[in-house]
């Protein structure tokens, strides 16, 4: 796919149009059909730019697809507000104990700078001043001030646009490290058969909730996930429960894990398979029962699932455009037409809109008989 020569302004700095791919159009059809076939390539190359960088659009898909769970934010494709997040006991006690750790190492470091200070009594002498050579940095060369300005808008545009892509890869887990549901994280890994557009690369924790090499485990692969492996999605749940309740699908994606033996285990996938297990989490610990940050790096590293970017925007969302148009259209209210007048002719329940009247029914409005008494008298 290429682009064409023109450039417009866009978050993110200059936007190129994507060129339509015209080669590979039927020659034997007749030249209107061609023609045809090229206006409608052309409508979709300008189509899918637009969408790529519709920021305004993507930004309120966002919005309404947010949800909630206990501890982080996410889009509705991939979690459940009511059944993913939260943390297991011995998460929660590990990352207590060493944020306690590093509370005590800060204030120790503190003191230690405070009474550094106060002893140390040699003047440092000042650096000269030079502001007599400020005016040399104050000059502008001619034309020096557009051009920089340019610069400094592209660049700030840039950086919009890598945040705003940062946003929304979080929004929909990589880069990040969460828990799910035992029933839903299999599906959520791509391991289903039929997955639509699995995730490049994911890493799956199945837990012991009360293994400390777990808890170690979670907390190296948050810090991974946030500084080496932008690109790839981290995912845990409790791991017993994962092959118990959703045993049909794990029976046939991790044969070889057993619930009763191989918990703590660690999953590498690839594009929707299991390219490698390691249960127990063998060969990844120390004699503390924690695991060794540069065996599990290795070990992910060697698997091939460290990715560093994400896929492109359009990718990384499961719910597309006209699906959500065609919700929208369905759960829209729709509009009520206008009534019009009915006809009054003295039964109640009676809706027709035309005069008529009701044979063998008698009342103010109508006599209920086929022929009328003064027809009939003449």
């Amino acid at each position: 796919m290429g682009s064409t020569g023109r450039n417009w302004e866009g978050l993110g700095g200059p936007v190129r149009v994507d060129r339509a791919n015209l080669n590979d159009i039927d020659p034997s059809l007749d030249e209107c059909c061609q023609r045809e076939e090229e206006s409608n390539r052309k409508g979709n190359a300008l189509r899918r730019t637009l969408q790529r960088y519709d920021v305004v659009a993507e930004k309120e898909r966002r919005r309404r697809q947010l949800v909630n769970t206990t501890n982080f934010s996410g889009c509705r494709c991939c979690y459940d507000p009511n059944s993913d997040g939260g943390e297991y006991l011995a998460l929660i006690e590990l990352r207590t104990s060493r944020k306690q750790k590093e509370e005590d190492a800060e204030e120790t470091e503190h003191q230690a700078m405070e009474e550094k200070k106060k002893d140390d009594t040699v003047d440092v002498a000042s650096d000269p001043s030079d502001d007599e050579f400020d005016y040399l940095l104050d000059e502008e060369l001619p034309g020096q001030g557009e051009e920089l300005k340019a610069l400094e808008d592209l660049r700030r545009a840039e950086l919009e646009m890598s945040i705003f892509s940062r946003e929304v890869a979080l929004s929909h887990g990589y880069g990040t490290h969460r828990q799910m549901h035992p029933t839903r994280v299999l599906k959520a890994a791509g391991l289903a058969p039929g997955t639509r557009d699995p995730s490049p690369a994911v890493v799956l924790h199945l837990v012991d909730p009360d293994s400390i090499a777990s808890a170690s485990l979670d907390l190296y692969l948050e810090e991974l996930a946030q500084k080496e492996a932008k690109g790839t999605k981290f995912l845990r749940s409790g791991g017993r429960s994962t092959l118990l309740m959703d045993a049909e699908l794990a029976t046939k994606v991790l044969p070889r894990l057993k619930p009763e033996k191989d918990m703590p285990a660690m999953v590498a996938i690839r594009d929707g398979v299991a390219t490698n297990v390691c249960p127990r989490l063998q060969g990844l610990t120390d004699r503390d029962g924690q695991v060794v940050t540069r065996a599990v790096f290795e070990w992910l590293d060697r698997c091939g699932v460290l990715l560093e970017h994400p896929p492109l925007l359009e990718a990384v969302c499961r719910i597309r455009p006209e699906e959500e148009a065609l919700m929208d259209c369905l759960t829209s209210p729709k509009p009520t037409p206008p009534e019009e007048p009915r006809f009054d002719c003295g039964v109640h329940e009676c809706c027709k809109t035309f005069p008529h009247e009701h044979i063998g029914i008698q009342n103010e409005q109508q006599d209920g008989l086929v022929i009328s008494e003064a027809d009939v008298v003449g």
